[in-house]
Order: structure tokens, then sequence, then C-alpha cells
């Protein structure tokens, strides 16, 4: 993942929601994963593992932040824990083990979330931060551009 795209993932992250934030966790899965597809059609096999293995530490973040006191949790226990497995044994054989597949459910439960997350009116995770705007910065060094949103 380019250091762009981790910018814009935190710039949304710190202004969403609960809900919101799960859908872009499935986006960062998914960005990992067609990296890590694109680098083992390179034979680039250690960026191959690196992007599975960033993609399951999502996964996981995902299955940690379950409340089983929903039914639904369960059942997206099982999903996670599949991911998990096929990923676990891409990285440990160092070969595409249902890659494919694990993208294809991410992008299903993503595009679920962003159902759910169109009806969640609750507050951004990160009350209280400094408010972000586009401009100039001055320093000792000179001027410096910041491209940050409001």
């Amino acid at each position: 993942m380019t250091k762009e795209q981790i910018n814009e993932f935190s710039m949304r992250i710190s202004q969403s929601n609960k809900t919101q934030i799960v859908v872009i966790t499935y986006e960062i899965i998914n960005n990992y994963l067609e990296t890590a597809k694109a680098a083992m059609e390179k034979g680039e096999t250690d960026d191959f593992v690196f992007n599975v293995k960033k993609a399951r530490q999502f996964i996981n973040q995902l299955s940690s932040a379950l409340d089983f006191r929903y039914g639904i949790s369960r059942e997206l226990m099982n999903l996670y824990m599949f991911a998990n497995d096929c990923l676990l044994k891409s990285e440990l054989r160092r070969q595409d083990v249902n890659v494919s597949e694990v993208m294809k459910m991410m992008s299903k439960l993503h595009d679920a979330f962003e159902e759910v997350s169109k009806q969640d009116t609750s507050l951004p995770q990160m009350q209280g931060g400094s408010v972000v705007y586009e401009g100039l910065t001055y320093g000792k060094n000179g001027m410096g551009t910041v491209m940050v949103r409001k």
C-alpha cells in the first residue's frame, strides 16, 4: 500500500463512525490482497507474503471487535476464520491459496456493511480531534503544502 493510500485511509477513519470504519477495513483488506496477487504474478514472493500477512492482521482486528451478544457475530466469526485459514496457508506455503475467494467474500461483506453504514447516524469515533484544513504551512525552512481535508 502506498503512503498516499495509507494517508487517505487514515483521514477517512479519523472522520468515521464505527460502521464506516468496518467498511474502510474491508477496503484495506482487499487493497492488501490485490497488492499480494499482483506481487505473486510478478514472482515477488516476499511482497506477496507481506501483503497477505497485513490483510490477516486486519481480519483479526475485525474478529476481535465482534460483539457476541448478536447472532450475526457468530456467522461473521466463521467467515473471518475461513478467510484467516486461507490466508495463513497462503502465507506459510508462499503461494496463492484461495486469495481470490477471500477477496470476493470481503467485497460482499464490504457491500453489506456499506448499506448498513448509510443508516448509521452515530458520530465519528474520534471525537475532539483537531480540525484539519487544506492549505499551506509555514516554518523556518520555508513554505510547505498540506493536503488534508476538513
